[in-house]
């Protein structure tokens, strides 16, 4: 007759928390989105006013599209400037969910939002920027398009 096996607690797989992991795989693991968040805030510089943004796209479009008027220059200078407050942020959620918040979605999008608003907040002290929360709406649903999509994509 076999005798039953006993398992003790040394043996049996512990689930990990973050409060277990070391200090350098956490920050190993936010670095990408550290420095996401990093370029965000130099965007949020007076280098890429709305002047200074549009005044590359005039030289870029000079040399592509001789005949571009002002008028469409302007308007492809705020589409392209409002694509960029929705992609950024959508990346930026992809790169807090993927790793250092894997398993709290919601949470990464709730940092983002925080985020575009401290964003906007820092545009107050900048001069040539002015904040917005249209601005802080695209920041967040450019998160919230990165959250369904991480939610299609994990079931």
């Amino acid at each position: 007759m076999a005798t039953p096996v006993q398992r003790s607690e040394a043996s049996e797989p512990r689930e990990s928390s973050v409060t277990e992991e070391p200090l350098e795989t956490s920050l190993r693991a936010w670095w990408p989105a550290l420095a996401w968040a990093a370029a965000i805030f130099f965007f949020s510089t007076g280098s890429f006013s709305s002047d200074n943004t549009l005044s590359v796209l005039q030289l870029l479009a000079g040399l592509i599209f001789p005949g571009a008027s002002s008028m469409s220059l302007a308007l492809a200078n705020d589409a392209i400037r409002k694509f960029a407050h929705f992609f950024n942020y959508a990346l930026l959620y992809w790169l807090i969910v993927r790793r250092p918040m894997r398993q709290r979605a919601w949470l990464a999008l709730v940092l983002c939002v925080l985020y575009a608003f401290s964003d906007e907040g820092h545009q107050l002290f900048v001069p040539g920027r002015t904040p917005s929360l249209y601005d802080v709406a695209l920041d967040s649903s450019g998160a919230l398009a990165s959250r369904l999509l991480w939610a299609l994509l994990s079931s």
